[in-house]
């Protein structure tokens, strides 16, 4: 009882957080994301350096200064395409920091350096173009995903929590039940449902089908995170959140709506 008053509490405040941010400028709410990616970065480096592959810390403020570059410029509502140009020089300059490592071998660090980035920052980058397709729409796009998350991470937990059985990835993450999964499943879908009725565009099916394919993409997220780490031996990925742990233990399953929500999105809005 105590672990579940405390994880909420925590939660509430992740929470409260992210909705204060979005009903604001979408600096604050890109501002907020630079702070997820930095803390996220840091907590991946932990991660691998548990592995023996430890990376210095001038990646991760390399990292954040290209993403909040990218930022500024989506949060100007400059064109999309110019996204690419701090997103490519990123890619080109963490390998050839890389080279200049003094300690460990700059391949296993390049190799690392380069998948946390793909891994964290560019689904984060295309999260910031999410919100701006919904404030370009006046469609909460960001938030319904954000919502069907929390929905489907909390009543996976309890529903797991209460009746869970048969586990679906046991070598990987020993906790996560076909119960939970279903009735997280069930509810976000409803979730999904709720936000057609206040919203009806862009239709019924795009609704469900968004809150569908974020609850299969909530999963594996989750199950990718925790493979990382019970590979490492490492309980969780930080401390941050009483509760949950870590930043990337909370945004795991974000990691892998964002980028496939980002493609629904360009193949429906016209």
């Amino acid at each position: 009882m105590k672990n579940i008053l405390i994880r909420t509490l925590t939660g509430s405040v992740y929470v409260a957080l992210i909705i204060v941010s979005l009903l604001l400028h979408p600096i604050f709410f890109g501002l907020i994301t630079v702070i997820l990616n930095y803390i996220s970065l840091r907590e991946f480096s932990r991660i691998y350096s548990e592995l023996g592959v430890k990376t210095t810390g001038k990646w991760v403020i390399i990292n954040s200064v290209f993403f909040l570059l990218s930022v500024l410029i989506i949060s100007m509502d400059m064109q999309p395409g110019y996204v690419i140009i701090p997103v490519v020089l990123l890619f080109l300059i963490i390998p050839v920091s890389a080279l200049y490592t003094r300690n460990g071998n700059p391949s296993y660090i390049m190799a690392v350096t380069m998948f946390g980035s793909i891994y964290i920052t560019l689904p984060l980058i295309l999260l910031n173009l999410i919100q701006q397709i919904s404030l370009q729409t006046n469609i909460p796009f960001t938030l319904a995903i954000f919502v069907i998350i929390w929905t489907n991470d909390t009543f996976a937990y309890l529903v797991g929590l209460a009746i869970g059985r048969n586990r679906i990835f046991e070598r990987i993450s020993p906790k996560k039940s076909w119960e939970g999964f279903f009735g997280g499943l069930v509810m976000g879908i409803l979730a999904s449902l709720v936000i057609y009725y206040l919203y009806p565009d862009p239709g019924l099916i795009n609704w469900v089908t968004i809150g569908f394919l974020t609850i299969i993409a909530c999963i594996f997220g989750d199950f990718v995170e925790s493979s990382l780490k019970r590979t490492a031996a490492v309980k969780d990925s930080g401390t941050i959140m009483p509760g949950h742990g870590g930043i990337l233990d909370r945004a795991d399953s974000l990691l892998f709506v964002s980028p496939i929500i980002y493609i629904i999105l360009m193949i429906i809005i016209k």
